[in-house]
């Protein structure tokens, strides 16, 4: 007898309405009504993806930002409902996606321990047994009675973190959150992934990091615009999309990226490498300096989209400089 595959996507689209036609204002609607614009504006979002994951299969799935990635994640973990198409997963589901999303800001820890495992799945005296252990990972166990809107974003992903993977599931969806926390916590992060990383779970892991993918994964899905543009091993995969960024491409020497620093507006770039640990510098007056904590990005208002990729050789030709928390 066959095997039902993991996870079976069979001609997936979702089309959403553009930013411009969700106005919530009340005023501006009824002027909408007698204006009469015409049709509202959609944008295809997934088109046509067909997709088949085996028991125990780990995917990585790479491609610029708004080719479709998380979209795709948010479709399978049955939080986003397709257009069109049929989605089957064979199994439990654990989604590390937009963590710390979904908290209610009123309730303590322990209540939102509590409330996001029985979404997940668990059974409620089951999820209230692991609340010590899940606090101790997350490293919050002082806060437990606290109202969760008393702690940082940092925080709110870690114990978001500590909760999802507290209990294996047989589909892992990881959307870039191995940069959870600090250095340290980060690798704790990754350990804790790392004992899923069996025969027994099948991952499907998002992530800008071609180093991660590639050492981590068999098999990639490289997604562009919406739909699948390479379906086959990582190594392949690897080599045909860095090839597609120009960054990668223009940047031979040190010295090219401390020139592009200084023209540009702001004075500085950020960069990453792609062959190397998931790091990020900030280059400005002939110097990288390393950024220690994701919080600097957000409070320098830098987004992904604003990362420069570029092989790590070069990056590191630049001299050391200080480190940014």
């Amino acid at each position: 007898m066959q095997t039902l595959p993991a996870i079976s996507l069979d001609g997936i689209s979702l089309i959403r309405r553009t930013q411009e036609e969700l106005h919530y204002d009340f005023k501006r609607s009824i002027l909408r009504l007698f204006e009469a614009r015409g049709e509202h504006r959609r944008r295809t979002v997934l088109h046509d993806v067909t997709l088949r994951v085996a028991h125990g299969e780990k995917l990585g799935i790479i491609g610029p930002n708004g080719s479709g990635k998380s979209t795709l994640l948010k479709i399978i973990a049955g939080i986003l409902l397709p257009s069109r198409g049929s989605r089957i997963v064979d199994g439990s589901i654990s989604p590390l996606i937009e963590l710390g999303v979904g908290f209610d800001a009123e309730l303590s820890l322990i209540d939102n321990i509590l409330y996001y495992g029985v979404l997940l799945g668990h059974h409620q005296d089951v999820v209230r047994d692991h609340v010590d252990d899940i606090l101790d990972f997350a490293e919050l166990s002082e806060y437990r009675a606290e109202p969760t809107k008393t702690l940082s974003s940092g925080m709110n992903a870690r114990l978001s973190f500590a909760i999802a993977t507290e209990f294996r599931a047989d589909v892992i969806l990881v959307d870039e959150v191995l940069s959870v926390g600090d250095e340290r916590f980060r690798r704790k992060c990754q350990a804790r992934i790392n004992r899923f990383w069996d025969e027994h779970s099948t991952i499907l892991l998002v992530s800008h990091d071609m180093f991660t993918v590639s050492h981590m994964c068999d098999r990639v899905i490289w997604m562009d615009h919406g739909t699948i543009r390479f379906d086959g091993p990582s190594k392949e995969a690897e080599k045909l999309y860095l090839s597609t960024i120009p960054s990668v491409a223009n940047f031979r020497r040190g010295e090219d990226l401390i020139l592009s620093a200084r023209n540009h507006p702001r004075g500085e770039i950020l960069v990453g490498g792609i062959s190397g640990r998931p790091q990020l510098f900030i280059v400005r007056d002939g110097r990288r300096h390393s950024i220690a904590s994701p919080d600097w990005c957000q409070l320098h208002e830098y987004e992904a989209s604003d990362i420069t990729l570029v092989d790590d050789s070069v990056i590191l030709e630049i001299p050391d400089g200080y480190v940014l928390s």
